[in-house]
């Protein structure tokens, strides 16, 4: 596509919103953009200055979003949407992106020459990992609430937290020559504070929050939840994760993972396992690391908490957490040629050639969670 007045190439993604340069090839107008990245990382940037382009015959005026770390430069549906752009997938696994007549309704006949149609066909380059876009749509899958009925004690929502009965009590290494630290608890607003004592008295019931005496003490921040008025409590660990030992990551690259499904694959169930670091226990000796002010917001009473279980936050919690549930994972009787199991920290996906397959490995493994001590997200 030609933009001003210079030859660019560009991938098709109908996945991106806006269309991207990575070439700072006009200046900012001063108008940003949250963009969250592949690893989760949310950051803002600039639209740049509208410039003319031109494709096929087309000419459109467009207003770029200028990300330098991007691996290549993007047509987004903002773009495609202007040209009114059609996409193709073909049999052979290829895509065809069409564009309609130049001109569209305010060209010009004359009936003294024939009309010679002026679409264009562009030949469009698809990533092996966006090849899922030409499968069929399959069926729908079974009525979920037959699984809902004959597994109940699985599911987060009816339940109580999970406790996983077979992972000990989880021990966390300090560095040699680490001393307690002790951080001042942030002022919290009076509106956080009681969304907050809700959710707190909550986990203490469960016996997941315990009141301690500890010289450990880690501030609390109060996170406004997406699309609601309510806030729910992030604690601050960065201190208690630098005076903790690292332990190895063995968190698996979900590319890497992904690639592990068997090709004649055609139906899929996949599970998110709710709070799922609360299901693992801390030993009595570790938990006042993690301990906690809190000012209740009704009688400005202070004390200290602490957790009983592993703490959101914790940098060893998902390499803790994923080790345990593959151990428990262990007792799953997959058969590679008729179900696949993988695992991301607290997702579970299985695949399966055929409807059967996955449906009875499905419960197969609902019961497995719900006999260890799990709690399966419904929602989601």
């Amino acid at each position: 596509m030609r933009v001003g007045n210079k030859d660019e190439v560009f991938m098709v993604d109908t996945g991106a919103e806006y269309s991207v340069e990575t070439k700072q090839i006009a200046p900012p107008m001063g108008n940003e953009v949250d963009i969250m990245g592949a690893m989760g990382v949310s950051a803002k940037y600039p639209f740049l200055a509208s410039r003319k382009c031109s494709v096929g015959g087309h000419n459109v005026e467009h207003e770029f979003l200028y990300m330098p770390e991007c691996p290549i430069q993007l047509l987004g549906r903002d773009i495609l949407c202007k040209l009114q752009a059609q996409i193709t997938f073909l049999p052979g696994g290829h895509a065809q992106l069409d564009l309609p007549e130049s001109g569209g309704s305010v060209r010009q006949h004359n009936p003294a020459s024939p009309h010679i149609p002026q679409s264009v066909k562009i030949a469009v380059v698809m990533p092996r990992e966006e090849e899922w876009r030409t499968a069929p749509t399959l069926p729908a899958a079974p009525d979920p609430h037959a699984l809902l009925l004959e597994i109940p004690g699985v599911w987060a929502k009816e339940n109580s937290p999970g406790l996983a009965i077979n992972i000990p009590p989880v021990y966390v290494e300090l560095k040699p020559g680490a001393t307690p630290v002790a951080l001042r608890q942030y002022h919290i607003p009076q509106k956080a504070k009681q969304n907050i004592q809700i959710h707190l008295q909550r986990l203490k019931d469960h016996g997941i929050l315990k009141f301690c005496v500890s010289p450990w003490n880690t501030p609390l921040l109060p996170v406004l939840k997406e699309g609601t008025q309510e806030y729910r409590p992030v604690q601050d660990l960065r201190a208690v994760n630098e005076a903790t030992v690292t332990l190895h990551p063995v968190v698996p690259n979900p590319y890497n993972l992904l690639a592990l499904i068997p090709g004649d694959t055609k139906y899929y169930t996949v599970l998110d396992l709710k709070d799922a670091f609360f299901c693992i226990r801390l030993a009595p000796a570790s938990q006042p690391l993690f301990s906690f002010q809190w000012e209740e917001s009704t009688t400005g009473a202070r004390h200290q908490m602490t957790w009983t279980r592993l703490p959101q936050g914790f940098k060893n919690s998902p390499t803790i957490f994923g080790c345990a549930l593959s151990q428990d994972l262990l007792a799953f009787n997959a058969q590679p040629d008729k179900v696949v199991l993988l695992q991301y920290v607290d997702d579970l996906l299985l695949a399966s050639p055929t409807e059967k397959d996955c449906l009875s490995a499905t419960k197969a493994l609902l019961y497995l969670l719900s006999q260890a001590g799990y709690r399966v997200s419904k929602k989601k």
